[in-house]
Parts: C-alpha cells; sequence; structure tokens
C-alpha cells in the first residue's frame, strides 16, 4: 500500500541515502540516529515533506521506525506490511524487524556500550521517548536531541517543501458548534485544571476547534498548524501565512489571533510562570523541553 511519499521508492533508496546520513551523524558527534515515521505532528499519514523514513529506506507504510548505527541500521514494520517492506526495503542495507513487542526498543538494548544516539525530539512523544531512553540505558549508551535533524541535513535541496494548502473555514452547520462556544468551554476546561493555558499541536484538535479544513495531510482534510489556547478562550494559531485564504481571519474572529509558525517558539517561552497543558499522546517532547526550560509548568492532560 502506497501512502504519501511522492517519489516512487525503490530498494535502493537505502544504498543512496544511508551514507549521507552516517556522514551528517559524525558531523555531529553522533553513533546513530532514531528516524520514526511520525512527524512533529505525531500523524500517521504524512506529507511528503516530513517522510524522512520513506526517504531514508523506500518504505512507504503508516507504521514504521528506523534506526542507524555506524555499521549497521534496522526499519521496523508492523504485521500489516511483512509482504511491502521487504518489497521496499534494502535487506543488504536494514535489518528488516518487526515493530511490535518493543522492536526498537529490543534492538537498541544491544546497541554499542558508550554510543551517542541521536533523536529529534520534535517527532518522539515523551511516552516513546522514555522506553527509548530505558533501553540505551541498558546497553551502556546515551541518547542526545538534535536541533538538525541529520536525515533533514541528508535531504538537502532534495527535499519537498512544506505543504500550503488553503485552510478554509468549516461552516457551523456542518460542525454543529461555533469556534467561539468550543473555546470558551477548553477555556473552562483549562481553568478547572488550574492552568493558564493548553498547548494544541495535532491538525485534528486544531481542525475541530477553529472550525478549519485544510489539505496538508493525505486522507485527511487537516491544515498542519499549531495553537495556544488562554483560559479566557482567546488564542493563537500559528499557521504558515501562505495557507490563509482571504476568508479566514475573519471567519476566526477577533479573539483569534493568526501567527506564522516561526513565531511559536518565542511564544512557549513567553509562558514562563505559567502552568500549561500539554497532551503527551499528541505532542512531542520538544514541547515539553521547550516549556520546562523556559520555567512553565507542564500538565500533562490527555
Amino acid at each position: 500500500m502506497r501512502q504519501s511519499f511522492d517519489e516512487t521508492t525503490d530498494p535502493s533508496f537505502g544504498a543512496k541515502h544511508l551514507p549521507r546520513v552516517r556522514a551528517a551523524m559524525a558531523e555531529q558527534g553522533l553513533d546513530g540516529l532514531l528516524v520514526p515515521h511520525e512527524d512533529e505532528h505525531q500523524n500517521e499519514y504524512l506529507p511528503a515533506a516530513n517522510d524522512r523514513l520513506a526517504w531514508l529506506t523506500g518504505f512507504t507504510g503508516s507504521a514504521g521506525a528506523g534506526a542507524v548505527l555506524t555499521d549497521r541500521a534496522a526499519v521496523f514494520a508492523d504485521g500489516r506490511y511483512t509482504v511491502q517492506v521487504r518489497a521496499q526495503v534494502d535487506p543488504a542495507q536494514f535489518e528488516i524487524l518487526s515493530l511490535e513487542n518493543d522492536g526498537v526498543a529490543a534492538w537498541l538494548e544491544k546497541a554499542p556500550k558508550g554510543a551517542t544516539i541521536g533523536y529529534d525530539p520534535r517527532l518522539h512523544s515523551p511516552d516513546a521517548l522514555a522506553s527509548l531512553k530505558r533501553a540505551v540505558g541498558k546497553a551502556g549508551a546515551v541518547l542526545k536531541p538534535v536541533e538538525i535533524n541529520p536525515v533533514d541535513q541528508a535531504w538537502g535541496d532534495e527535499r519537498p517543501q512544506q505543504p500550503t494548502a488553503p485552510v478554509v473555514p468549516h461552516d457551523d452547520r456542518y460542525a454543529g458548534e461555533t469556534s467561539a462556544s468550543k473555546r470558551a468551554r477548553i477555556g473552562q476546561a483549562i481553568r478547572e485544571a488550574g492552568a493558564d493555558a493548553a498547548v494544541l499541536t495535532a491538525p485534528s484538535s486544531i481542525a475541530w476547534l477553529f472550525n478549519i479544513r485544510g489539505g496538508d495531510v493525505i486522507r485527511t482534510p487537516l491544515p498542519l498548524s499549531q495553537a495556544i489556547v488562554a483560559a479566557d478562550g482567546t488564542a493563537r494559531l500559528f499557521l504558515d501565512p501562505r495557507k490563509v485564504t482571504n476568508e479566514l481571519p475573519g471567519w476566526l474572529g477577533d479573539a483569534v489571533t493568526l501567527e506564522a509558525p516561526e513565531a511559536l517558539p518565542d511564544a512557549l517561552d513567553r509562558l514562563s510562570g505559567r502552568s500549561v497543558l500539554v497532551d503527551p499522546g499528541q505532542s512531542s517532547a520538544w514541547y515539553f523541553d521547550r516549556l520546562e526550560a523556559a520555567g512553565a509548568t507542564v500538565v500533562r492532560a490527555m
């Protein structure tokens, strides 16, 4: 089953791309690298620009992972993709293993002692990262967050552009409730949790809350974006300006501020001293790390 990668994948991807990734790893002093299928929004289905696992390995399934060391590498897939992964991935470059039963973690327990294994905190949930850290610790190795993902560095100018599908209103008669009403309810939930704000990163949650639709993700009409919702129901929506249609600002109203994604890190830093709700199942470890470094109190909320 083909998923989202624009270029036809084939088993030669590993032979072409693995050396480039290992060179980028070496530049950062890394002995290994974790390559999850998920992207910055923890999506299952990805735009081509975020399909790092497919670019590296050729595997285009919707559930999988990769791990690279200096002398070996592995691809992990679940039972749905047993035939597909073997057709798309070169077994001379990657060991092909099962994703089930803590597949990645079990493999990492055999990592070289003293190895430094990089990970992109934007791509891992806190819970998933915790199990990987335990596995690496058993091997006597360490996990190290990276600022620049070695896959992105190796991909370079060949990487597709991020999607810029227009974001449009989703009429209240189809949504069943206005965005203002939803934001008021979310604000009340924030207050009841003793918090000041909530950070949203899941495209489905943002599409629902603001009654908007997009086209950044295959099979679902979702916009890739982030939001910060305050306890009073006001919100900041971080959206690529190229996606903003003429009708969108008026649809969102004065209580929602549209900002570019580049403004998000500073917005998180400004939550210093505040209590902030974040869902560990839908938001990556990067948000938790950034908020804690800024001096915010992070409340895990599902």
